[in-house]
């Protein structure tokens, strides 16, 4: 009797052994099917992404985007705008002004087609921005690259280089962000810009360097007016 108990007890233990395996076996199972409809639904949202920003992008260059504090801006709107609130945007530079005007009048339109299609911006507004900006930079660098073809760092200084950018780019345009960011990025791709460098420095060095060429001005024209006495 105590042979048969014994088995028994035996039978038991390897039944919920293979019940408790056969369990784990398929929560494996499960879990794997759950991680491979997220990657087929991640292969689909970036796909859908980058498809649609890149058409969207060849019909509009929203440049002042890539102005840091404009983008923060529009990441929080994108982030209540997920969640049904409403984002108050305390800085209202001129930047700002225009990024308010694009995302009411021209980016919430494209965020309501791509969702018809399917996209669900909660939860991707990270995604959705990251693939915004990097289609939008790269746009943008190549296009200027392209308009001032003759700026050339081979062999320059950082003050060479400063100095092509302001003799090829209008005064009045080049702290403009689109062409900022243009530069910030050729020279880092040159290797002249010293570790830590961030846009804002260099737009010191451009304010300085337009300084000191107004004064140099200055010089050659007294020098100029001097030389005509005799």
């Amino acid at each position: 009797m105590l042979k048969a108990m014994k088995q028994k007890w035996m039978d038991k233990r390897d039944q919920l052994a293979r019940q408790t395996e056969e369990r784990i076996q398929g929560y494996n199972m499960d879990l794997q099917v759950q991680m491979r409809q997220r990657r087929e639904n991640d292969d689909w949202t970036d796909e859908l992404l980058n498809k649609d920003i890149e058409k969207y992008l060849y019909t509009i260059h929203p440049s002042f985007l890539l102005n840091d504090r404009v983008n923060r801006a529009l990441y929080n709107r994108l982030l209540a705008r997920a969640q049904g609130k409403y984002s108050l945007t305390l800085s209202v530079t001129s930047e700002m002004k225009l990024a308010l005007d694009f995302y009411n009048t021209d980016l919430a339109v494209f965020l309501r087609l791509i969702e018809k299609k399917g996209f669900q911006l909660q939860g991707n507004e990270e995604r959705f921005l990251l693939t915004l900006m990097n289609r939008l930079s790269e746009n943008n660098y190549r296009m200027y690259k392209e308009r001032y073809s003759e700026l050339d760092a081979h062999n320059a200084s950082l003050s060479d280089a400063v100095s092509s950018y302001l003799q090829q780019v209008p005064r009045a345009y080049q702290l403009e962000t689109g062409r900022l960011d243009f530069f910030y990025k050729f020279l880092v791709s040159e290797g002249l810009l010293p570790a830590g460098t961030t846009k804002k420095k260099l737009k010191k060095v451009i304010k300085s360097s337009n300084k000191k060429r107004a004064g140099d001005h200055q010089l050659e024209r007294m020098e100029r007016r001097l030389d005509r006495i005799g």
